[in-house]
């Protein structure tokens, strides 16, 4: 079995790999948090793949607190910039295939049409310009690459948009939402499907048939921050009040007005359809309610 290092094991995709990864009995999954191995120090990273036969490399490792990043934007591009340019170095010496997650937030000012991989990238914030500075890395220095770019993430546990707003819902409070940033909502079970798809093409059809390269990946569909909430408290019962707000009242670092992305390429090259927002959704809140009816009742 191929053995796959799985970096930021611990964040929300990582740990949704996990669950996705649990029953493949044609991978051997290597988990790591960073207390475990550390994308920013080489002489780690050199140990850890002279130690383990590792076939593969899936990197999850980000320093994700977009609002932190500001002020603390060394810390912020030693993982996403140099720790993943760390990781094409290892990936072009040992011939290792490299998947790395990215993000909308390259993307900056454009507005109107699906953006493309290819489209011109202008970063609004220091998070954004530290995942760039990793693509870029990663595009000059590693030859068996594989950028996806997703976006607006959530997940039915943990700390995310679509928990939040079902706790302030809970409460009835009055909930303020940006309604003037344009995205897609993205289930993290589906990204962690997806991502096991394209290992698994890679694997079985080698790069020929798998062009190393960017893409991108969320759910289908486009909304709002304020759609989204609308639609999360649709589905359970509150009294709470949405108010839909300009994202400079809730928010002091700039983002992308729009990131909507264009995933024909990934559907075109991995052959798999992708689930509406809507759909997804829906899937989310058959896990929560399985989730929170254990949390109160175990």
């Amino acid at each position: 079995m191929d053995a796959v290092l799985i970096t930021g094991a611990n964040g929300l995709l990582g740990s949704t790999l996990q669950d996705t990864f649990k029953y493949h009995r044609l991978i051997t999954p290597l988990y790591c948090s960073k207390s475990d191995l550390d994308i920013t120090d080489t002489a780690q990273l050199e140990a850890y793949v002279t130690k383990h036969p590792v076939r593969y490399i899936i990197n999850c490792a980000a320093y994700t607190d977009v609002q932190r990043a500001e002020q603390e934007v060394k810390a912020c591009f030693e993982v996403n910039s140099i720790g993943a340019g760390n990781l094409a170095t290892l990936s072009r010496k040992y011939n290792i295939p490299l998947i790395h997650i990215s993000t909308d937030y390259v993307f900056g000012t454009t507005l109107g049409c699906p953006l493309k991989p290819n489209d011109p990238t202008e970063p609004v914030n220091q998070y954004g310009h530290s995942k760039l500075a990793g693509e870029k890395l990663i595009t000059e220095i590693a030859e068996q690459y594989y950028i996806i770019r997703t976006s607006w993430l959530y997940h039915e546990c943990g700390d995310n948009f679509f928990t939040r707003i079902i706790e302030s819902g809970k409460k009835n409070e009055t909930i303020q939402v940006p309604d003037d940033q344009i995205g897609s909502p993205t289930y993290v079970r589906d990204l962690a499907e997806a991502i096991g798809e394209v290992l698994k093409k890679i694997s079985d059809n080698h790069i020929a048939y798998c062009p190393p390269g960017i893409y991108h990946y969320t759910n289908e569909g486009v909304a709002s921050w304020y759609d989204f909430a609308h639609a999360i408290l649709r589905k359970i019962p509150t009294s709470s009040t949405l108010v839909p707000v300009s994202s400079s009242q809730t928010d002091h670092v700039k983002r992308p007005y729009y990131s909507v992305l264009d995933k024909s390429s990934f559907r075109e090259v991995f052959l798999r359809e992708i689930r509406h927002w809507g759909h997804s959704m829906h899937s989310c809140f058959e896990r929560w309610h399985a989730y929170d009816y254990m949390k109160r009742y175990r």
